[in-house]
């Protein structure tokens, strides 16, 4: 019931401001992501860098990079031709490991570059979507606000139904505690939740909001197994402890990093055609 406390505690924080900084303006949720974000990569690389050594400052330093180049490019302060840019930080790693002489440099650039792809980008296209309110007429914040809505409810949905009628497991070799009844039970909620959005903003149905719910359960559910997987591959219980009673950034970003791009799929080629 401690740890319980100590969760619920630290999901309201987060929640509050998470939800302020959205309503309050796209660049305060550009930045408060980019400070998840290079807290993230930074827990990343700590936790899981097994044989490899990347330069924790310069990949931090990379990362934020790319970052920056996404959202401005999102914000339409930078146009397409600036996203060639993305070419510069990739080379950068492969000059630096010409310097260190490590024992294993690709290890090391590879590393680095899946932490990006891993953490940044998602992160970062969180601002298209973001902007993506923009064009609709009604409350800009809206698409963006709903998405974490949506995993929110997904996760605690998941966590309570599982806590309390969870019997059959989903993916033991990956994650024993996951549960079938878990996984419906947050996926009820979520497209309970979706539904009432769709009344809610009227200038979209409310299927294109149950759609955008079923995306967001399946790819926050794999993100969380990956995330497990992760862990179960690098002998570590928790990414970090700068949440109490949720673990690190990354246990609490798992199902955003893989829903984020589906979602930017989602609006691209489906609400936006």
């Amino acid at each position: 019931m401690n740890n319980f406390y100590q969760r619920a505690i630290t999901g309201i924080l987060y929640v509050a401001i998470t939800v302020t900084a959205i309503i309050i303006s796209p660049v305060i949720t550009a930045i408060l992501f980019l400070v998840i974000g290079l807290l993230t990569v930074s827990e990343f690389l700590i936790n899981f860098k097994g044989r490899a050594r990347p330069h924790l400052g310069f990949s931090l330093l990379i990362s934020a990079m790319v970052y920056a180049i996404i959202a401005l490019h999102t914000m339409e302060i930078f146009n397409d031709v600036y996203l060639l840019l993305l070419i510069a930080p990739v080379l950068a790693f492969f000059a630096l490991e010409l310097f260190r002489r490590e024992k294993n440099p690709f290890l090391n650039i590879t590393f680095a570059l899946i932490a990006m792809v891993y953490v940044i980008v998602p992160l970062a296209l969180l601002n298209n979507i973001y902007q993506f309110g923009f064009q609709t007429g009604s409350e800009p914040y809206q698409f963006l606000l709903a998405f974490f809505v949506l995993i929110w409810v997904n996760d605690t949905g998941a966590y309570l139904t599982g806590l309390l009628i969870g019997k059959h497991k989903l993916l033991p070799s990956v994650s024993p505690k996951k549960t079938w009844e878990g996984f419906f039970g947050g996926a009820l909620l979520a497209l309970v939740i979706a539904w009432l959005a769709g009344n809610y903003f009227e200038n979209y149905q409310n299927i294109s909001y149950v759609f955008y719910a079923i995306i967001i359960i399946i790819f926050a559910t794999v993100g969380d197994l990956v995330e497990s997987l992760l862990k179960r591959n690098f002998n570590v219980k928790d990414s970090g402890s700068i949440l109490p009673g949720h673990g690190g950034m990354l246990d609490r970003f798992d199902g955003v990093l893989l829903s984020a791009p589906a979602i930017f799929l989602y609006m691209k080629l489906i609400l936006e055609s």
